[in-house]
């Protein structure tokens, strides 16, 4: 007999599991969950044979992947794996859960990169950093829908970076065109590149250190890539004296932020002298991104 909520001696079919998984779920979307977790162990997806009949070491694994998630451990950790645009992404608790806003900003990023491509009519690879790239969602994702750039990766966490490798390479081709380095920030770089980032893009720490948390966010979630210190703004900051001179003459910046924040970091960047500062809009129609051109 094993241990958990299904006997491992037991003969269950696929249906039976996960209208018993969902019953057990204790969480807003415990149908989709069930079905996602029965799926990771199954192997079955779409309209798939549910009648079939588990084995027990699936049950085994079930059990335990049920029991993970009972603690409050987050759907994407006991998948391991998370959906990000185009991209499989393996995730674990060394890194940041990529979120949909995330998402939104490499578009805004992909977008721009499209347009740089067409305006400077030229056959060089754009020259695009993903600082502080935790998962590699950023990064991979940018090397993965835009032709003719070359990214570089970098995280000051060596367990970040060896999440992003592993990413990596299930990237295939793309992946030829992604540079992975462990730093502090721009100091991960190549200095050769100095001043010749055509885009240069970053979902850094933005929380401030007192700053309530969704439970299954403070508990679970890497802290060092929440917790930017006392203001929450000090990494955004940072990034935006620093980039100026790591940004090529036309170069773009993005940051995501908290919407709190837009304002003043707008106000700061155009104090910094950089030109053409917007702030664009997540999902929920928040200012989330902050775009803005190299001073002159």
């Amino acid at each position: 007999m094993g241990t958990g909520l299904f006997s491992t001696d037991a003969s269950l079919s696929w249906k039976e599991l996960l209208a018993e998984t969902a019953r057990n779920l204790s969480v807003d979307n415990a149908e989709l969950e069930a079905k996602w977790i029965i799926e990771e162990v199954s192997g079955i997806t779409g309209q798939g044979d549910y009648l079939e009949k588990a084995k027990p070491i699936q049950l085994d694994r079930l059990n335990r992947l049920i029991e993970r998630r009972l603690t409050g451990e987050p759907l994407q950790y006991v998948l391991g794996r998370w959906q990000f645009r185009e991209l499989d992404m393996f995730v674990d608790k060394r890194v940041l859960i990529p979120r949909p806003e995330t998402e939104v900003l490499v578009g805004y990023v992909i977008e721009e990169c499209r347009n740089k491509k067409v305006e400077f009519e030229t056959q060089m690879d754009l020259n695009v950093a993903d600082l502080g790239c935790g998962s590699g969602a950023i990064g991979l994702s940018i090397a993965a829908e835009v032709e003719g750039v070359s990214v570089w990766c970098s995280d000051i966490s060596e367990e970040a970076v060896s999440v992003t490798r592993a990413n990596l390479a299930g990237l295939g081709m793309a992946g030829q065109k992604v540079s992975i380095s462990q730093g502090f920030w721009f100091d991960a770089l190549p200095e050769e590149l100095l001043g010749k980032f055509d885009v240069i893009v970053s979902n850094p720490p933005y929380i401030g250190n007192e700053e309530e948390l969704p439970l299954e966010v403070s508990e679970w979630e890497p802290s060092s890539s929440l917790r930017a210190g006392p203001l929450g703004t000090e990494n955004l900051s940072f990034l935006l004296r620093k980039s100026i001179e790591w940004l090529a003459s036309d170069g773009t910046l993005f940051l995501e932020l908290s919407p709190m924040q837009a304002d003043e970091m707008a106000q700061e960047a155009r104090y910094l002298g950089y030109r053409e500062v917007k702030l664009r809009l997540d999902l929920a129609e928040k200012e989330r991104v902050l775009v803005a051109k190299k001073p002159l």
